[in-house]
């Protein structure tokens, strides 16, 4: 039996309130109202995954139109078999939503992800093919001889298998973090431990893991991503013994993020044409570029725009446009900085 389980997050516009005090009642800005979905066609379970017992998953970003279509799709993150990226990207665009509403108007909802899981029934059998098992002892013996070029030549050959299993993904992406962790590439390193499949690893892995990619997070000052992986760390049975830790972390996090420094991160290569960031702070720069920079989507609760890129470009967002993510479309070998400004009042 084949499986396709839905993982939906709508990113809303969070109501802004004035404070209040004695003299000053709260001023009513806005009133947002969700988009509901109307029709959600599965995808389907590519034949020759089935026929493989292969599963994987895909992880979308979409736009609902005020018309309740959906449009501009990207596939953000894969397990590494395209054909499931493709169903689900196929699936998604059928989608029916009745649209947001922004004081009874309808609005775009641009900032909205999905994740497809497919699974297979839990009794057919799974494993890793024994072409991958070959490559895989392969690199992992040159990473123990450190020989790094050629733990690099068959990783890009793992990596190039066109349909590669989830248990395959995860052997792939882990030995692929540790071979950037020997190479000092912390974008690299968090890259692949985010596309670790983490259920299917044992507890205490699923805490290293996690705990490695909050400190590298930390480390790259990708710090609005922190809050998310902070709240799946204190879940675990492991992490209790470093709660404390945790909490004074975040503290720290929460300061810095609402002080006057400003919060830099290097936008490596990727094997996309694009560049995402989440925004803690809604002034930024795309500064060092190192290449060609195309065009900058960025994609906020309830706003969307396109923006064509020059050197040292500063864009200062509303503050009302909240939750902003930003995909910088570029040229291959393409780097720069991402500078996110502290906004003086």
């Amino acid at each position: 039996m084949k499986k396709v389980f839905l993982r939906t997050t709508l990113t809303a516009s969070v109501l802004l309130n004035l404070p209040a005090n004695a003299l000053e009642l709260s001023q009513h800005l806005t009133t947002i109202v969700e988009p509901t979905p109307i029709k959600r066609v599965a995808p389907i379970y590519p034949m020759s995954a089935a026929k493989n017992n292969r599963e994987g998953w895909a992880k979308l970003s979409f736009v609902i139109g005020i018309d309740g279509q959906v449009s501009n799709v990207l596939v953000t993150e894969t397990s590494g078999s395209a054909d499931f990226a493709k169903a689900a990207k196929r699936a998604i665009l059928k989608w029916q939503y009745q649209p947001a509403l922004e004081n009874g108007e309808p609005i775009e909802q641009c900032v909205n992800t999905v994740q497809m899981d497919f699974r297979m029934s839990d009794n057919r059998p799974k494993g890793v093919t024994r072409r991958f098992k070959g490559k895989y002892n392969s690199a992992q013996q040159a990473l123990l001889d450190k020989d790094l070029p050629l733990v690099k030549e068959l990783l890009d050959e793992m990596s190039n298998m066109r349909n590669r299993h989830l248990s395959e993904n995860n052997y792939m992406h882990l030995l692929a973090a540790n071979y950037a962790k020997e190479i000092g590439d912390e974008n690299l390193q968090l890259f692949h431990l985010y596309r670790v499949t983490r259920v299917l690893l044992p507890d205490d892995q699923i805490f290293n893991t996690l705990n490695s990619i909050f400190m590298l997070e930390i480390s790259l000052n990708n710090l609005r991503a922190t809050k998310s992986t902070y709240d799946k760390l204190i879940k675990l049975e492991a992490a209790k013994p470093y709660l404390a830790h945790y909490d004074k972390i975040m503290a720290k996090i929460e300061a810095f993020v609402g002080g006057e420094q400003d919060i830099v991160r290097n936008a490596k290569m990727t094997d996309k044409d694009y560049w995402s960031a989440s925004l803690v702070r809604n002034q930024f720069s795309l500064v060092d570029v190192k290449g060609s920079l195309h065009k900058l989507d960025v994609r906020c609760a309830n706003k969307r725009h396109v923006y064509t890129v020059e050197e040292n470009n500063t864009w200062k967002l509303p503050a009302s446009w909240e939750g902003c993510h930003i995909y910088v479309y570029r040229d291959d070998n393409t780097s720069f900085n991402l500078v996110e400004h502290a906004i003086k009042s």
